[in-house]
């Protein structure tokens, strides 16, 4: 009878040292309160969709490709993965591609007058960055930049005073950005009160956005270098 009641009463202590350790974490780590207004919440919802609407389209294409393999026979099977191959070289940007879009054009305002003593303005990586950046938001599907395809892992970058995209220097002005989209009026009338626009305009650049129905964008032509992936051995 001593004993359970030395069991009972160590059952009690060690109950009431959780709860005091579980009052304790709660009092020095609150519960963080979402401050984000209701715009930011339906901003943020919208990106939700959107990432899971691609993870919807890539779930559907890889059931399709499954079903190729499992319906049909070797040949078939080669030959799906040889169109799933070539998908992949398209949207990684490795093939050269055409439609719809948008053509724009950065100059100077004063290039070409002589005798004119206000400088060249200067073009900074930042600023095609931010460029970049905002053509994506209003979702651009491809990019090129003065004929250099823009890709994920494409570097923008100064190298003594002069731009270079892809390791390779941009031509003298004017520069050509060549934009395709699904629905390039739409895109256009959002880059005329671009932010990304007016930071060129502040710089004393000229900026020309046009629509176009055929713009043809080239492949990305640089070594792709593949980390953390290794070939797995075939069964014997």
């Amino acid at each position: 009878m001593k004993m359970n009641r030395q069991y009972m009463l160590a059952f009690i202590a060690l109950v009431l040292g959780l709860m005091v350790s579980v009052q304790f974490q709660t009092a020095n780590n609150p519960v963080e309160r979402d401050t984000r207004d209701i715009w930011e919440l339906r901003a943020d919802l919208e990106e939700e969709k959107k990432r899971q609407q691609m993870l919807n389209e890539e779930i559907r294409k890889n059931e399709e490709l499954l079903q190729q393999y499992s319906a049909k026979g070797q040949n078939a099977a080669n030959e799906a993965m040889e169109l799933a191959l070539q998908d992949l070289k398209k949207q990684a940007g490795l093939t050269s591609i055409s439609g719809q879009g948008i053509t724009i054009t950065i100059e100077p305002f004063n290039e070409g007058l002589v005798g004119n003593d206000t400088p060249v303005p200067q073009l900074y990586p930042d600023m095609l960055r931010r460029l970049i950046n905002e053509l994506n938001r209003y979702d651009a599907k491809e990019i090129a930049i003065d004929d250099q395809r823009v890709v994920s892992r494409t570097p923008i970058r100064e190298v003594n005073e002069s731009i270079y995209v892809n390791n390779e220097p941009l031509s003298s002005f004017p520069v050509e950005i060549k934009v395709l989209s699904d629905d390039s009026e739409k895109l256009h009338q959002k880059m005329i009160a671009s932010p990304a626009i007016e930071d060129f305009i502040r710089e004393n650049f000229y900026v020309e956005a046009a629509v176009s129905n055929e713009i043809v964008l080239p492949a990305y032509t640089e070594p792709l270098r593949v980390k953390y992936m290794k070939q797995v051995k075939e069964d014997s």
